[in-house]
């Protein structure tokens, strides 16, 4: 193997570029908007598929395909025209939310491995008496039929904040 690569470093970094080299372009011909959207999207699907990946995502060095994925992102939003420094905030609130939304995701998915004991705790430990809208919360999510898309809605809240600073 280190035949190939220099050290573990370099071995980690090769793989999480390998992630990144699973994140699709946005169609030609989408506005600024629907592109952002569905390079998030599509990032965000490669690293719940590669759950190791998230947490080393932002300690790795960039290999060609994460350069070539900022390279797109930033080019979308500097073809929406956004004032420089509105531009940067805009990169890294998506990439934040991406990588900092699926690492979330994936600790609580990891965590439900044993969801009876996790509420057993939480019954046992926090106060509905104390704690009413906690305990409300989390009835909500033991009782709802079907999960929402959280990521795509936390997203969509994002990009819409950053077309009303874009036109402002």
């Amino acid at each position: 193997l280190y035949n190939h690569v220099d050290n573990k470093n370099d071995l980690l970094d090769g793989m999480v570029d390998l992630v990144a080299a699973e994140i699709d372009e946005p169609a030609p011909g989408l506005g600024w908007q629907p592109a952002v959207r569905s390079i998030a999207m599509s990032a965000h699907d490669a690293l719940v598929r590669h759950r190791w990946a998230a947490a080393l995502w932002s300690e790795r060095w960039p290999g060609p395909a994460r350069w070539r994925h900022m390279e797109v992102l930033l080019d979308l939003l500097a073809g929406a025209e956004f004032p420089d420094d509105v531009a940067d905030l805009a990169f890294h609130a998506v990439t934040m939310h991406i990588q900092g939304f699926t690492q979330q995701q994936i600790s609580y998915t990891e965590q439900a491995s044993d969801e009876a004991a996790m509420f057993d705790r939480f019954h046992r430990e926090v106060s509905e008496d104390e704690f009413p809208e906690v305990h409300a919360h989390v009835r909500y999510h033991l009782e709802r039929d079907a999960p929402h898309d959280e990521f795509g809605f936390v997203l969509d809240l994002i990009l819409d904040g950053l077309e009303r600073a874009r036109i402002a």
